[in-house]
């Protein structure tokens, strides 16, 4: 009949519109994304160049760094991404000023030690990964700065021989709390948009294994010339990577 037709088109209309409402909520979140990233990758590269925090090749690799997490993780990674370089350059600068000591600059090296892997989990789809990879990266940065500010000399992690500040493999209480910390801040930014205890304790989890793989492996090869800092440094991060991927199928 002729009004069982109009009630059906105007249902469909309903729906039509329905859709058109809900895709254009999704281009406006789409385009604050895009814009959210544009003007911080902006922001990101004039703060870096003018404190000369980043050589001008780390600068062009983390740019190219920041652009593939955002394409391929999305706007979580890609914060995840500027909360470990907003808190590892707090950090440093912090405990350089403490102790008297100019903050040297970073190279690509580091840029590829400390996000490689990460990069890697989100090229494979693996989210958490990525985040246990970034824990460590964290974790490791964050023990290494402020265990400079420790009233105790570090010892190595294999000996527990006392060693000067700043040692590849020293490690201090007040560094390890520091970076379990650090671990837990990723940990707490997974449990944000995942609402998951479990795989965010496994993040957090994952930071910590990053970070004592880093100590082991600086003392036993980068201490001795075997491995490089962009070497341990990736590998450690790798390492928290598969933790987080091992632990989340055993749990």
């Amino acid at each position: 009949s002729v009004l069982s037709m109009s009630a059906k088109m105007a249902a469909w209309a309903r729906c039509l519109k329905a859709a058109a409402s809900v895709g254009l909520v999704n281009l406006m979140q789409q385009l604050a994304e895009i814009s959210f990233f544009a003007i911080s990758l902006a922001v990101f590269s004039y703060f870096v160049a003018k404190r000369k925090s980043l050589s001008n090749g780390g600068i062009i690799v983390a740019l190219f760094v920041g652009a593939s997490t955002f394409i391929l993780g999305g706007i979580v990674s890609y914060i995840v991404l500027l909360a470990f370089y907003a808190v590892a350059e707090t950090a440093t600068s912090y405990s350089r000023k403490k102790i008297g000591k100019e903050h040297e600059q970073r190279t690509t090296s580091n840029v590829i030690g400390n996000s490689g892997a990460a990069l890697i989990a989100l090229a494979f789809g693996q989210p958490i990964a990525f985040f246990g990879a970034m824990a460590a990266a964290l974790a490791d940065t964050i023990s290494g700065e402020i265990g400079l500010l420790s009233a105790r000399k570090p010892v190595l992690i294999t000996n527990l021989k006392e060693v000067e500040a700043g040692t590849d493999g020293g490690i201090t209480i007040l560094g390890l709390v520091a970076g379990a910390l650090a671990g837990m801040l990723i940990g707490a930014i997974y449990y944000l948009v995942s609402n998951n205890p479990i795989e965010s304790a496994i993040v957090v989890a994952a930071g910590i294994v990053g970070m004592v793989v880093d100590s082991v492996l600086g003392d036993v090869f980068e201490r001795k010339g075997k491995l490089n800092n962009m070497q341990v440094n990736f590998i450690a991060s790798m390492c928290g990577a598969v933790a987080a991927v091992l632990m989340k199928l055993m749990f």
